[in-house]
């Protein structure tokens, strides 16, 4: 039982040692603003902020609004996001290699068939200049059946990075409105092997318990 306590309070710790620099970076990322706050528009579709009754039996994955394509053949939704000042993310880990961009989104478009309207996330990778020095795309999600469908994934940030675009696409293939959703987007930063003081905090996390149980024995 002992045993069991201990762990639970090391694996307790761990998690609030990751969770502390693990917050979205997104500006409205569910648009629960009730408008476009946080977003530049881009494409042909005017994308917009649906409530739940531009088609029926589409509601909001969470909270009051979502994102919606709009009415064209694609359209987009981009916000840029400074890699400066994130808790735990230093320049010297991002060009270490070391960092990720951990992406999760929900998505879901009107029944057309296959294929209906979809949408998928691009991420590009801006240097100190502002330059583009990458980009990366994830999968096409074409839910269109009532329900809402997840991705999350996450890449690799190239060196030299100090900010990235978010990106919501938006593609049309049935009819004249462009049908697709987003909600909770998010984008986080993290690195992909914990740092020294990650461990040597763990480490005495650690010790601490031991030492309490003990004095317990």
């Amino acid at each position: 039982m002992k045993s069991h306590v201990m762990a639970g309070l090391i694996f307790g710790l761990a998690i609030s040692l990751s969770a502390g620099a693990r917050a979205n970076l997104l500006i409205n990322p569910g648009a629960e603003t009730g408008d476009l706050t946080g977003w530049t528009k881009g494409g042909t579709s005017n994308p917009l902020v649906d409530n739940g009754t531009f088609n029926s039996g589409i509601t909001p994955h969470s909270g009051s609004f979502d994102f919606l394509g709009g009415t064209g053949t694609s359209g987009t939704l981009t916000q840029n996001v400074s890699l400066a000042a994130i808790p735990g993310i230093t320049n010297s880990l991002i060009d270490s290699g070391m960092a990720l961009a951990d992406v999760s989104f929900w998505e879901q478009g009107l029944n057309q068939g296959t294929t209906s309207d979809n949408a998928f996330v691009t991420l590009q990778f801006r240097d100190s200049g502002n330059a583009i020095i990458g980009s990366v795309s994830t999968p096409v999600i074409d839910s269109h059946n009532l329900t809402w469908q997840e991705f999350a994934g996450s890449f690799a940030i190239p060196n030299g990075t100090r900010s990235i675009d978010y990106t919501m696409n938006f593609t049309r293939h049935v009819g004249s409105d462009l049908d697709s959703y987003f909600d909770d987007n998010s984008l986080l930063v993290s690195s992909a092997v914990p740092e020294p003081a990650t461990f040597f905090m763990l480490g005495v996390g650690i010790i601490g318990v031991a030492g309490y149980m003990r004095r317990r024995k």
